[in-house]
């Protein structure tokens, strides 16, 4: 399971009183990418050992804003807030350790960290001591702590979490198999923007597996998706339009975005559709190139390939 992750802030609510002001105006200037008035308000606030303005401060040397990136002292930043219990940095240090970057890669170190922040309630703490738990990661291999954490980071709102809980359901990964549950917390993690989860959703609103197959639910879900820039879900919404479900769009609309977005699948159909004139003028020269891009790509899979090779061979 992949995943990007965002630093969150919490600068405030451990900012010593006469701090608060000040903290709320360097965060304000972060958020506004004002970097250099947000470093000029957090550095004297960090010498008086301010933690969250430490933390806020390491943020801006981690990522080289409104600064030179310097992680040396991106990391010391983060570790004098985050022994005064800082969470976020707290995090943002197993985040480093989990890396290597700027330290030593250590994931049982990172686990350690993320400990810390994940006991003071830090969502996307639980959701990688989750995982790691799930993978047996720099901790031990225990699924149903793992799926404890996620469900922690889950309730809290966390949407990468929500998702993953729902494919742990989906593969009775540390719980027992139950598509019903995880179609609800795709959809929770889907109405909270995670496309993947969206995808995921309109996927099993297809396969049977919550009763009646429903197409249109299904379009409606894969084109949040696709509209979010998924391209897997631009090739399975043209896909459905093209089975009947309802979708604003054809399917070679779909087809093309999901080509132009570097999907293979979506490559192959567009190809398909520039063959036959389908729902496109006729193209083989744009076709063939298509399918020659496809087959110069080592990444792409050997059965694409074998019906890449075959339309080939239709073609001029």
């Amino acid at each position: 399971m992949f995943r990007a992750f965002i630093i969150l802030f919490a600068f405030l609510f451990a900012a010593p009183v006469f701090a608060q002001e000040e903290s709320t105006s360097a965060l304000a200037h972060l958020l506004a990418g004002e970097y250099e008035d947000a470093r000029a308000l957090a550095e004297p606030l960090a010498e008086k050992g301010d933690a969250d303005a430490q933390h806020l401060l390491g943020y801006l040397y981690e990522n080289g804003l409104g600064v030179e990136t310097d992680l040396q002292r991106a990391v010391d930043l983060y570790a004098k807030a985050a022994l005064a219990g800082q969470l976020d940095a707290q995090f943002a240090l197993g985040e480093l350790a989990l890396k290597g970057k700027g330290v030593k890669q250590d994931a049982a170190t990172a686990a350690g960290w993320y400990r810390l922040a994940a006991r003071q309630g830090h969502a996307r703490a639980q959701l990688r001591l989750g995982v790691m738990h799930l993978q047996g990661e720099g901790v031990d291999l225990d699924k149903a702590r793992g799926v404890k954490f996620l469900m922690d980071a889950a309730d809290a709102g966390e949407a990468e979490a929500q998702r993953d809980l729902a494919i742990a359901y989906l593969g009775g990964d540390g719980v027992a198999k139950n598509y019903l549950k995880a179609a609800d917390w795709f959809a929770k993690a889907a109405d909270g923007g995670d496309a993947l989860a969206s995808y995921n959703l309109g996927l099993l609103l297809q396969s049977g597996s919550l009763g009646e197959p429903d197409l249109n639910a299904s379009a409606e879900r894969m084109s949040d998706a696709a509209e979010a820039g998924f391209a897997p879900a631009m090739t399975a919404l043209g896909l459905l339009v093209h089975g009947g479900a309802k979708a604003e769009g054809e399917p070679a609309d779909w087809f093309e975005r999901a080509a132009k977005a570097g999907d293979p699948q979506g490559r192959f159909l567009y190809a398909v559709a520039l063959t036959q004139g389908d729902g496109r003028d006729e193209d083989p020269d744009a076709a063939k190139l298509l399918v020659e891009d496809l087959l110069a790509d080592p990444a792409v899979d050997p059965a694409l390939k074998e019906q890449a090779k075959k339309l080939r061979r239709e073609l001029p």
